[in-house]
Order: structure tokens, then C-alpha cells, then sequence
């Protein structure tokens, strides 16, 4: 009989929460071959942190992870700062860097500030691949299945490209920035940001106010592991976020 690692157990849990948004605690016990008190004890430790909640039967995502709005519907949100945040991020890009430009809004405004010489851009988002080839700009897009709420690729093909690649710099979107990690709703897009950022010389995270506080159902990295591009926030946790990462105030 094999032994399933506490920590182990959880992701199991939240990945299959994530794909079902509900989950049977028989179904868990089955799964992770372990006692219906041991799937007890994960369950709360899961609520207690806010990742889950539990109902009777078993547990499922709490409200405010279940759904994660489409890339359309975020486009129209905050513009003029997710404006400023990528005019902010586009002057830390040097001549001749490869940049990983992760998909999302913020990420795809930076491409109208990119003006340095012998730029290599590597994305997993069709639409920016799309408008970087317009602005020739050398540009390497990463395959996989492409998830058409966030114009994201991702999957077993999307991570192994980006686990082959090096690059100076990575400019990443995020759903949660909180005092300790960086978070975001899908477990697989967690993985390739995750990735990316093992990868990078140098990591920025670019958000907009309302996602400093915020977390979401998977954690991505610790804060300290990337710097974070925003706007200035009176909020404690922000002033929390400053002691532990750098932070880039726009």
C-alpha cells in the first residue's frame, strides 16, 4: 500500500473540487486510499484556510473561487491603470531580452509599449502572439490546449516547451496577491506560471488594485518569489505585501 504525503492529499482534493466543483467525501476516501477521518481532518484544514467549503456529504469550491470571469469580460475593467501598470512594466525590458509574456489583459496591454531592439517574446496566448506578429516582434508561442475563458495554453504539451526554456524576464497576470502567495483559480495554468517563473532571471507580476487582498483556489508561488507591478494601494495588506517582495508602485 503506498503512503499519499499530507500535502499530497490537499492538491489532490482541490484539484478535483476545481474540475468538479464538488466533491463526495467517499469519493475522496476511494482516491486517496486513505481513512474517512484523515479526509475529515484535510477537508477542515482546507475550509480553515478558505480554499474549500464544507457541506454535508462532502465539500465543494466556496463562491468567490468557483467561477473566474472570461478574458473579455476583465478587458473592460480598470483600462487606464492596467494601462499605466504595462507602461511601468514595457521600461524594465532591455535590447535583446527573451521575455515571457504570460496571457491576460494587463499582460497583453504591455505589447503597444514594446519598442526595444532584437526582442524575443515567448507567450501562451493566441491573441498576443497574434498582435505581436503585427508589431514584428520575434515571437514563439507555446503550444497545448488552449483554455478559451482566459486565451491561455496549458496542459502536459504547454508545460514541457516552457520547462526547456530560459528567459530574462517574465511578466505574469495573477487573480490573488495576498501577504503571503500568489494565487489563481486553475490548477493547470498555476502549473505553467509556477514554471515560468523557476525559469525567469527576473519575475514582475502586473495587477491592478483589486487583486491586492485577493486569493484565490491555487497557489502559484510565495509573494517573495516575484516583484509586483500595481497601482498604490492604501490597503494593510499592501503595506504587508511591501515588507516581504518588491513592489513597483504605479
Amino acid at each position: 500500500m503506498f503512503y499519499i504525503l499530507k500535502s499530497e492529499r490537499k492538491q489532490v482534493i482541490l484539484q478535483r473540487i476545481q474540475e468538479q466543483q464538488f466533491v463526495r467525501l467517499e469519493e475522496l476516501v476511494e482516491i486517496l486510499g486513505t481513512s474517512e477521518s484523515t479526509v475529515r481532518r484535510d477537508l477542515d484544514d482546507l475550509e480553515s484556510s478558505g480554499k474549500l467549503r464544507r457541506v454535508h456529504g462532502g465539500a465543494e469550491a466556496p463562491a468567490n473561487l468557483q467561477l473566474e470571469e472570461s478574458i473579455l469580460e476583465k478587458s473592460v475593467k480598470n483600462v487606464q491603470e492596467k494601462r499605466a501598470i504595462a507602461e511601468k512594466a514595457a521600461g524594465l525590458i532591455s535590447d535583446g531580452d527573451v521575455i515571457f509574456l504570460d496571457a491576460g489583459t494587463t499582460t497583453g496591454l504591455l505589447i503597444d509599449y514594446l519598442t526595444q531592439a532584437d526582442l524575443t517574446v515567448v507567450t501562451n496566448s493566441i491573441h498576443h502572439a497574434v498582435r505581436l506578429v503585427e508589431h514584428r516582434i520575434k515571437t514563439i508561442i507555446v503550444g497545448g490546449f488552449v483554455k478559451e475563458s482566459t486565451d491561455a495554453s496549458i496542459g502536459a504539451v504547454a508545460l514541457e516547451q516552457i520547462r526547456r526554456l530560459n528567459f530574462d524576464k517574465a511578466f505574469l497576470g495573477m487573480n490573488g496577491i495576498d501577504k503571503n502567495y500568489l494565487t489563481t483559480p486553475d490548477v493547470e495554468e498555476a502549473t505553467i506560471k509556477r514554471t515560468v517563473l523557476e525559469n525567469a532571471k527576473e519575475s514582475y507580476v502586473l495587477a491592478d488594485a483589486s487583486k491586492v487582498g485577493q486569493f484565490s483556489f491555487v497557489k502559484v508561488a510565495e509573494i517573495e518569489q516575484a516583484t509586483i507591478i500595481c497601482q498604490t494601494s492604501e490597503s494593510s495588506v499592501f503595506d504587508l505585501i511591501k515588507e516581504k517582495t518588491r513592489v513597483i508602485e504605479v
